[in-house]
């Protein structure tokens, strides 16, 4: 058995999995976020609107004797509903979180070579 052989295998390996671990620091900025969906109609007559969630803990609550525009949003944005937003202008996506390196140089302070995907 060839034993620098597989030492360097490991460490090949260990590397790549870190630069890609690394990769990963900077996608907070200019990562989609998920936006409603919508806008859904409903009136009375049609079918129940989509359940979200546990519809006995978490009813829709409208007026069920008009009609109604709507749209599916992210858990809690929701005015009917957790995930059901009645209405225009429903709430957009939360903020992005911050990246961890803003430049290559802040990465290769602190965590050296391994820097070459971080943002430049």
């Amino acid at each position: 058995m060839n034993t620098t052989h597989t030492l360097k295998r490991i460490i090949t390996g260990a590397l790549l999995s870190g630069g890609l671990a690394v990769a990963g620091f900077g996608l907070g900025e200019g990562t989609a976020q998920a936006d409603p969906i919508g806008p859904k109609h409903w009136c009375p007559g049609e079918e129940p609107v989509p359940k979200t969630g546990n519809h006995i803990t978490d009813p829709l609550n409208w007026d069920w004797t008009v009609c109604h525009t709507y749209y599916i949003v992210l858990p809690g944005q929701g005015n009917v509903s957790s995930m059901i937003w009645d209405g225009d202008n429903p709430p957009g996506p939360p903020p992005s979180p911050p990246a961890i390196f803003h430049t290559q140089d802040e990465c290769m302070r602190a965590v050296g070579f391994i820097c070459i995907f971080a943002p430049s």
